[in-house]
């Protein structure tokens, strides 16, 4: 496999990140720090620094309903509570986000599972307890309960499950342990809308490929010998994923053997279901590179695997920014994408750098490209039914990724300064709603949220 780089920043300085693949399936060398790029072992790109869709359970889109009450009143249906809200106990309550935190400054560890509610800028609740580190939440189709990664005193892992709402001294439910599953960490795992739990197998030396899973039972099993990034259709039975020089692959659980996505290119990577149809979101760099650093640069596509014969349809590509400034061109690529319920809209970062005139690419900060930021996170409207773009990229938040829908498709919730952020979305335009930022800033608690594990650390909603 050829080697890939990305462009990344280290602790706010600039610099280049490098993520190799020597051979085979990926043996990636992990990013320092918080603030830099990782690259989806298998087959993948990626993220940029410091910045899922998560869908409503089951199958389809959400229904809005009137949507007409507010927090706190008595309620008998989800659909009737505004934006934002559930029907929890008979009354409207707070949907909640679950990330990992780590420490302040420059250590990584410990980190925590963390949930609190998306309107709620108050400290979050860790769903390790007291007793463990831990990582990497996700959330159940019913919204009722959030697995995670447990992290003992020696470094071995197991998958556990909390309930929602988390009450003082509840213990957590085993689900299965790295012994059982042959893994020393649970990447790029999902969960809802199906009731079984996918992941990439993770060796001792940290590269993955090969996706087990686990209904809870406390045993786990082999589904594919490789691949990574599983995304769950609304079926909750089979998911797409992509390995290495394979492209796209879909595997129905049941079954034996895995198909090819057809329509796309070996090179294409980290697909994502919407939970309303077939049409599937994902990455690919067609073999465009940088260079100097042979980064490669990944365009956002669609494609609809429930038609008998489709072709992608281009969302967003990388692309010269203009002229040349003193000492070198602008440029983006695309990263981080994800989807809105109901497949109505994307999110998605383009990653600005400069490519100098001699040396390195190196990542925009504002001050090196001219007041142009190296992250900034587009909304961009799609045609659900056929995945096509549906209106002009809007530009969301600078310096800022990991964007995540919430599943009314109300709200986008991001990171930005290491800080969980949600802000309601116009569904028209795609623009942020004036006035109506939320920003949960931890660092009273010595917290902040995780971004250098790129999709494994996106803000993860409860299911609706």
């Amino acid at each position: 496999m050829a080697k890939r780089y990305v462009v990344g920043a280290l602790m706010g300085a600039l610099m280049l990140v490098v993520t190799g693949c020597p051979s085979g399936d990926d043996n990636p060398v992990p990013p320092p720090g918080d603030a830099g790029t990782q690259v989806p072992d298998d087959a993948g790109t990626q993220q940029p620094d410091d910045a899922g869709t998560q869908q409503p359970g089951d199958a389809g889109t959400q229904q809005p309903g009137d949507m007409t009450i507010k927090e706190g009143d008595a309620c008998t249906t989800t659909a009737s509570c505004m934006a934002g809200l559930y029907c929890a106990e008979s009354k409207c309550a707070p949907l909640h986000i679950a990330v990992t935190v780590g420490p302040t400054g420059a250590t990584t560890t410990p980190t925590y599972a963390v949930v609190v509610p998306f309107n709620k800028p108050v400290s979050p609740t860790r769903l390790s307890g007291d007793t463990s580190t831990s990582r990497f939440p996700r959330w159940n189709r019913e919204g009722s309960a959030v697995a995670f990664v447990d992290i003992a005193s020696d470094n071995t892992v197991s998958l556990v499950s909390r309930g929602i709402p988390a009450l003082t001294g509840q213990s957590t439910t085993p689900l299965t342990t790295g012994a059982a599953a042959n893994t020393s960490d649970f990447r790029y795992m999902e969960w809802e809308p199906s009731s079984t739990i996918a992941w990439s197998q993770t060796s001792s030396t940290g590269s993955s490929t090969g996706i087990w899973s686990t209904s809870g039972s406390g045993s786990a099993a082999s589904v594919t010998p490789n691949g990574v990034f599983p995304s769950w259709a609304a079926d909750g039975n089979s998911f797409v994923y992509s390995a290495n020089g394979l492209g796209l692959l879909r595997r129905v659980v049941s079954e034996t053997s895995s198909s090819s996505v057809s329509g796309v290119s070996t090179t294409s990577e980290q697909p994502l279901h919407n939970k309303a149809n077939g049409v599937v979101l994902y990455l690919d760099a067609k073999g465009q590179e940088e260079p100097t650093r042979l980064t490669p640069l990944t365009g956002l596509y669609t494609i609809n695997t429930a038609a008998a014969a489709s072709t992608p349809n281009e969302i967003a590509l990388p692309r010269d920014e203009g002229g040349p400034i003193a000492g070198g061109q602008i440029k983006s690529y695309i990263a981080n994408h994800t989807w809105a319920p109901g497949g109505t809209h994307v999110a998605y970062v383009r990653v600005f750098y400069i490519k100098p005139e001699v040396g390195d690419a190196v990542l925009c900060s504002g001050t090196n490209c001219g007041g142009q930021q190296g992250n900034v996170v587009y909304v961009r409207r799609i045609d659900p039914a056929t995945g096509a773009p549906a209106g002009d990229e809007v530009k969301f938040a600078d310096e800022a990724t990991l964007p995540s829908f919430s599943p009314d498709g109300q709200f986008l919730a991001y990171v930005s300064g290491s800080q969980l952020k949600v802000q309601k979305i116009d569904p028209a335009t795609g623009t942020p709603v004036a006035g109506s930022l939320i920003s949960h800033d931890w660092r009273n608690d010595n917290w902040r949220v995780l971004t250098n594990s790129g999709d494994d650390h996106r803000p993860r909603w409860q299911p609706r």
